[in-house]
């Protein structure tokens, strides 16, 4: 009654086991209990808070304390222990103090969060701010071509695992070159040795209208350019060989960190999965969602034919959407039933909180990441965007987070068929989704379902719902 008057939700019950399950079917960010009550005493309580309900505070409050009792009441987790009588000051200075308290350690944790985050996306950025390697080596091509004007360029690269190269591209017919057996090169220099293996690589004249040059890096070999000219074309004059050895020295080091990058980006992306599915993780009944709807989206995307650097952007997008539940208690994330009003307005923040933490170094998934749960006719959130105001990427992620979340199992129900999603997405089309989307994932599944399907034998994701069909978290 106290609390009540200084204007806090209060709920009251009678005894300890009517705690136990209020606590049960509601969030609540403190329990006042008393030391002595019926069917389970304070301290009982607080053993049950404890290992149930962790992220719930518990102060104590007794007219009959001694300090062993506030002694284990401590040792059982409870934030303060007060005697009765008790002062209203002194009352709500404990509880806005504890409230205070629980602020911080939240605050504290999202920025723990934040910065692991932060410091994986900057990798990520820094990363993608490059060119990959088909693109380094296409252009590579064209400007020996504008350059030298060779009849035919074919480049290959050296795989250091494989001791083998492998072809990347060419203008002629040229084959792929095999380490480990005697290979022609012809040395700009002009001096001829033997070698062998990833570490050494043929060198020899050939013909004056040919060039095999061997790219290097630190004098470690990574590739090889072979260019040929038309019979009678000399292949390099001396001025024309400098500008080629400096033109070579600097592409060699180009390829060598486009191809670092390459393997930088491929474990950069294996541990977004990874912080993906630790998110996933927190319930049995979101293991692999964010995986199993990247799958679905990048399919998409190939059949919509967009671009790989788009593809790229919708891959974070996806592997991340669910990113902002990081902050989404406990309580409610986990809750095995349908969420409260209120918890579903926290529950409908995650996609604003995910972008705000990729934000800093993830722009151009930032807006993916927040618009995700807008819906095609304006009714979603959190911004009630409509139509093609919501990033294309989303309106993917929308129908194949949608797809995955209705064929997955609920703590409170099984999933769906395919075919029950299949009516629910067609019954959607241009209300909730972008129709033609809708349109492509019910291709894909009618076209590729037994391979697009495969892996959702995984454990059950678990979704939420608003109580309106098809609003799904």
């Amino acid at each position: 009654r106290l609390l009540k008057m200084r204007q806090y939700e209060v709920d009251q019950v009678d005894n300890g086991l009517r705690a136990l399950e209020r606590l049960g079917e509601a969030a609540y960010d403190i329990v006042l209990t008393d030391l002595s009550m019926p069917l389970l005493n304070g301290l009982g309580l607080l053993r049950q808070i404890k290992e149930r309900y962790p992220d719930t505070d518990a102060i104590m409050i007794t007219a009959f304390g001694s300090i062993d009792t506030a002694k284990q009441a401590l040792k059982l987790g409870a934030f303060d222990y007060l005697t009765k009588p008790l002062e209203l000051d002194d009352l709500e200075r404990t509880v806005q103090t504890c409230l205070e308290m629980r602020e911080l350690k939240r605050l504290r944790h999202e920025r723990e969060t934040l910065s692991e985050m932060v410091a994986l996306m900057e990798l990520s950025r820094t990363i993608s701010a490059r060119l990959d390697v088909t693109t380094q080596i296409r252009d590579f091509i064209g400007q020996l071509r504008n350059r030298f004007k060779p009849a035919s360029v074919a480049l290959s690269l050296l795989d250091p695992n494989e001791h083998k190269l492998t072809l990347m591209d060419q203008k002629g017919i040229i084959g792929a070159i095999e380490v480990g057996r005697d290979v022609a090169l012809t040395r700009l220099s002009g001096d001829e040795s033997v070698v062998r293996a990833h570490a050494e690589l043929v060198e020899q004249h050939e013909s004056g209208n040919q060039v095999v040059h061997v790219l290097r890096v630190q004098d470690r070999p990574v590739g090889v350019l072979q260019m040929t000219w038309g019979d009678g074309t000399p292949a390099l004059s001396d001025k024309e060989t400098q500008l080629f050895e400096v033109f070579t020295s600097s592409m060699a080091v180009a390829l060598e960190n486009g191809r670092l990058y390459s393997k930088l980006k491929h474990q950069n992306l294996q541990t977004i999965a990874a912080l993906a599915a630790a998110i996933d993780a927190r319930d049995t009944y979101t293991s692999g969602h964010s995986e199993q709807v990247t799958k679905y989206a990048v399919r998409m995307a190939e059949v919509m034919q967009k671009t790989e650097t788009w593809i790229e952007r919708l891959r974070y997008g996806a592997l991340l959407h669910d990113v902002g539940k990081i902050g989404v208690p406990d309580s409610i994330l986990l809750k095995p039933g349908q969420l409260t009003p209120e918890e579903f307005e926290k529950m409908k923040q995650h996609p604003v909180t995910g972008a705000r933490i990729v934000e800093t170094v993830l722009d151009d998934v930032r807006d993916i990441i927040r618009h995700h749960h807008e819906r095609y006719d304006g009714s979603g959130y959190p911004d009630g965007l409509r139509g093609e105001d919501i990033p294309l990427e989303s309106r993917v992620i929308a129908v194949a987070d949608a797809f995955d979340a209705m064929t997955s199992d609920r703590a409170y129900r099984k999933g769906m068929s395919v075919d029950q999603a299949v009516k629910i997405l067609r019954g959607g089309r241009n209300e909730q989704w972008q129709g033609d989307i809708v349109d492509v994932l019910i291709d894909l599944i009618d076209g590729e379902g037994e391979t697009l399907l495969l892996g959702k034998d995984r454990p059950p994701q678990a979704t939420f719902c608003d109580g309106n069909v098809g609003t799904l978290l």
